[in-house]
C-alpha cells in the first residue's frame, strides 16, 4: 500500500513547478523532464545556466557520492540546481540544509543531518545531496525519497521514505519545497547556513573513521564546522583538524 493515496500526472508538473519560483532570488527558470538518467546529466545536455532547475518525473539512473547508485524513479524526486561555480564544500552544506528543511516541512519533527551530505531520520537515510560542477557551473542536486514503502535488501534498515515516516506527499509538492529552500540557502551567509546545519548535526561526539589524503584516522569528532573542516580527537587526546573540501566520510553512526 502506498504511502500517499494520488499522485499530480506529469502534465500538471510545469504549472506547479514554476510556482515554486515566485519566491526566489536565485532559482529563475524550471525544466521538468518525463525521463532521464540523472538530472545532472541532463542539466550538462541542455547547457543549463545560473538559476536554472532540471526536475526529472523519472530518474533512472542517478548517482550517489563516492560513486554509489542513487535509487529514485517514480517513488523519489531527484532536482538539480545550476548556479555559477563556487566552493563546492558550501554548495554541499547549501544542500543538506535544504533538503532537510524541506523534509521537516513534510514530517512536522527535526530531522538530522550526517556531515557531509546526509539527511538522517532515526538513522536511516532519507536524502542526500551531490555535487558536480565545472569551471562554467556548478550542479548541486538532492535526492529525496518520497513514497517509497520497501527496499531491497541492500538498504534495508539504511534507508527510509516520507511516506514510511506517515508523510502523505506529492512527489511535485516536495520537488516545490526543495527548490524554495534551495534558493533560501543559496542566499544564507556563511554563518546562518553554519547555523542552520549544526542546529541538526548528529556526528559530534561520535566515533569516526575519515580518509585524507590517502590515510584513515580514526577518532571521536570534538568539533565541526561544516565549511572549514573537523576536529577529531585521538585515543591519545590529541586532536587532529581535517579540511572539509579534501576529508571523506568512511565509517561512522548508521553510515551508508
Amino acid at each position: 500500500m502506498s504511502g500517499v493515496e494520488t499522485q499530480s500526472p506529469p502534465e500538471a508538473w510545469p504549472d506547479a513547478l514554476e510556482a515554486a519560483l515566485a519566491g526566489c532570488a536565485i532559482l529563475r527558470r524550471v525544466h521538468m523532464i518525463r525521463e532521464t538518467n540523472s538530472t545532472q546529466d541532463a542539466a550538462r545536455r541542455m547547457g543549463a545556466r545560473h538559476g536554472d532547475v532540471i526536475v526529472a518525473w523519472n530518474q533512472i539512473a542517478g548517482r550517489g557520492r563516492l560513486g554509489r547508485a542513487w535509487e529514485s524513479g517514480l517513488e523519489g524526486i531527484a532536482v538539480t540546481f545550476a548556479v555559477a561555480a563556487e566552493r563546492g564544500v558550501r554548495l554541499t552544506i547549501a544542500g543538506a540544509v535544504a533538503a532537510a528543511g524541506a523534509a521537516e516541512q513534510f514530517l512536522g519533527r527535526p530531522v538530522g543531518i550526517k556531515w557531509p551530505n546526509d539527511i538522517e531520520v532515526d538513522g536511516r537515510k532519507l536524502a542526500g545531496v551531490l555535487v558536480e560542477q565545472d569551471e562554467r557551473i556548478a550542479l548541486p542536486a538532492i535526492g529525496m525519497n518520497v513514497r517509497q514503502e520497501a527496499w531491497p535488501a541492500a538498504l534495508q534498515g539504511r534507508a527510509i521514505s516520507l511516506a514510511q515516516l506517515g508523510a502523505r506527499a506529492d512527489r511535485v509538492d516536495v520537488a516545490r519545497a526543495l527548490i524554495e529552500r534551495m534558493d533560501a540557502a543559496l542566499a544564507m551567509s556563511d554563518e546562518a547556513l553554519v547555523d542552520a546545519f549544526m542546529q541538526r548535526d548528529v556526528l559530534t561526539g561520535a566515533t569516526l573513521t575519515v580518509r585524507q589524503g590517502g590515510r584513515e584516522i580514526e577518532g571521536v569528532l570534538a568539533r565541526l564546522d561544516p565549511l572549514r573542516g573537523l576536529a577529531l580527537r585521538m585515543a591519545d587526546g590529541r586532536e587532529v583538524w581535517l579540511d572539509s573540501a579534501t576529508a571523506t566520510l568512511v565509517n561512522g553512526p548508521a553510515a551508508p
